[in-house]
């Protein structure tokens, strides 16, 4: 009955399309499918659901659609737009990802584009010439949240993107500290404090180095080997630090450029002074401790506020940024070249960075590139000659990044990692990152599910698809199911340490050991979903079972706004050049 009903409402509704030239007979079908699954699927979710809210989120979640045209989903705007869904999607996506933790609602969905996107196969926007003009960036019109503004040219000098070195921030495991005579500042989940994180130029206070070249030779042999770490759009902060932590406690040495320390350049933020003092203080009471902290280096009261947002009170940067799905879809030609100055930016920095790397970075048994989120991005598209030699020995990081054709690249080209086939690659990233995965409830999703929108359609929402086409020989991809956030140290530290730690020790051999060591034969952590020809996608959980608490439980200083699993659990064993000795 329920068929019939809307197959004569379809009927209906097509003959008046007719008139038009718009309905066909698979156009009735195509509207027929369309009534019916939107039909079930509210009754189902209005059976389960306690409010109109409920019923709203849960059709959202179950069709796939954007949640401002779930009030109006039977109008001739969106059966027509239904019609025109690019041939290019050749399928639903299907995904399912399990129980995140206690109150996440579980997804297992067959997703569906509502509509063509616009911008999937446009051109590239990474012409270096483009960056020497000025770019306009517009916002929409009917808000007062944020107003258009413009991105200045772009100096195409490296020289003037030295600030990123000089004032890096290094972190040093204990071997390294004992050697050089500093004190011991930070530590791995604020348990042992017994390494040490500063500004570069702070490496000259060491008081059994007092010469570069002292400090160089001491710095080439006190650790396992040297990470250079590419920190997200928000700068050293938040999860940025607590890697940087876990890799110098596996006992690697780690230099991460500082993109906000230009105060005349695209972004800033003022540093605070003396760092590695602050932080011994810190770390000498209990209640200071700064392992959760979000905060540690940067002075609270300097923001980097976007040139986006609608305000006069403070001093704004055109390269900090809101990624607003809204906003993005308003003008996407305007953002798909604003985020490739993000890239560009990132890039440029780097460029300087390895032109002018330490002695003792060029001289260590191993040497990896680590990146986050925007940092991340950068880490798996940035490729240097001169820097890849270098990771021949170790590897890429790659942390809360898809490696995918999404909101933050102009095209898909721009999505592919760089770099030599035999790099051996590790990424990992939440199964609901709120940026980057393939839930309903991410920017890349919502804008690439979108009309106006663009990025691939489907989204897997890692790595392990690029990889796999680009023909890397040696890459494992983590999914890590547990977590709800983008950072992956708030409730999924211990997993994403031990597995860090793993694949230092052997980046050419992590593929057996995490299946040896994390799958059944193991701790059995990781299920393995797919593997072909050398890469192997992995779904994760945390190591230890204890429900996260709310932040203020653990740190006055931690972002209150999170759940954190702050028990602390070690798996693996560690190199012998990570002891203190």
């Amino acid at each position: 009955i329920l068929a019939q009903a809307i197959l004569a409402q379809t009927l209906a509704q097509s003959s008046r399309l007719a008139s038009n030239n718009t309905a066909g007979p698979l156009a009735v079908i195509a509207m027929f499918v369309h009534r019916l699954i939107a039909v079930l699927v509210s009754i189902a979710c209005t059976c389960g659901a306690a409010t109109a809210e409920d019923v709203k989120q849960c059709t959202h979640a179950l069709a796939g659609m954007p949640s401002d045209r779930i009030a109006d989903t039977d109008t001739e705007e969106d059966h027509t737009s239904f019609l025109q869904m690019r041939s290019s999607r050749k399928g639903p996506l299907e995904k399912t990802t399990e129980n995140a933790e206690e109150g996440t609602p579980l997804w297992s969905q067959s997703i569906t584009a509502p509509a063509q996107n616009v911008a999937s196969e446009d051109a590239c926007l990474n012409d270096p010439a483009s960056f020497d003009t000025t770019l306009d960036v517009a916002v929409p019109r009917a808000q007062t949240k944020y107003w258009n503004f413009t991105v200045p040219p772009m100096s195409s000098s490296t020289e003037d993107y030295s600030y990123a070195m000089e004032q890096a921030f290094v972190v040093l495991p204990s071997r390294c500290v004992l050697r050089l005579g500093l004190e011991p500042n930070v530590g791995d989940a604020d348990r042992l404090i017994n390494q040490w994180m500063g500004r570069i130029e702070e490496l000259a206070t060491a008081p059994k180095a007092t010469t570069s070249s002292e400090r160089d030779v001491i710095l080439a042999h006190c650790a396992c080997g040297w990470a250079i770490f590419a920190h997200g759009s928000g700068g050293f902060t938040y999860d940025n630090p607590r890697y940087s932590i876990m890799l110098a406690a596996a006992g690697y040495g780690v230099l991460a450029p500082d993109s906000f320390a230009s105060s005349t350049g695209l972004r800033y933020k003022a540093p605070l002074k003396n760092l590695s003092s602050r932080l011994r203080e810190a770390n000498t009471r209990q209640q200071n401790l700064s392992f959760w902290c979000e905060n540690n280096v940067y002075d609270p009261t300097s923001g980097c506020t976007a040139a986006m947002e609608n305000q006069t009170s403070s001093p704004s940067y055109p390269l900090c940024y809101n990624s607003d799905p809204q906003a993005i879809l308003s003008h996407t030609e305007d953002w798909r070249a604003f985020y490739e100055r993000v890239f560009r930016l990132r890039q440029l920095e780097l460029d300087y960075v390895v032109a002018h790397l330490p002695e003792y970075i060029r001289q260590a048994p191993k040497v990896f590139l680590v990146g986050e989120s925007e940092g991340g991005m950068a880490a798996a598209r940035y490729s240097n000659p001169e820097l890849e030699k270098l990771l021949a020995s170790g590897g890429r990081i790659i942390l809360q990044w898809s490696c995918e054709s999404n909101y933050y690249t102009s095209c898909s080209e721009d999505a592919g990692v760089g770099g030599a086939k035999s790099t051996p690659i590790l990424n990992m990233i939440s199964a609901h990152d709120p940026y980057f995965s393939a839930s309903p409830e991410s920017v890349a999703f919502k804008v690439a599910n979108d009309p106006r929108g663009y990025g691939q359609w489907p989204l897997t929402g890692n790595c392990f698809a690029k990889l796999l086409d680009q023909g890397f020989e040696n890459a494992t991809v983590i999914v890590l199911a547990h977590t709800i956030y983008h950072g992956l140290t708030v409730n999924t530290a211990n997993v994403a340490r031990a597995l860090m730690k793993a694949f230092l020790a052997e980046p050419r051999n992590f593929q057996h050991m995490a299946l040896e060591h994390f799958g059944r034969s193991g701790n059995e952590l990781c299920t393995e979903l797919q593997r072909s020809q050398g890469r192997t996608l992995l779904r994760c959980h945390e190591l230890g079972s204890e429900s996260s608490v709310h932040a203020s439980e653990v740190s006055s200083c931690a972002y209150q706004r999170y759940e954190l699993h702050k028990e602390y659990y070690e798996y693996g064993t560690y190199e012998m050049c990570a002891s203190g000795i």
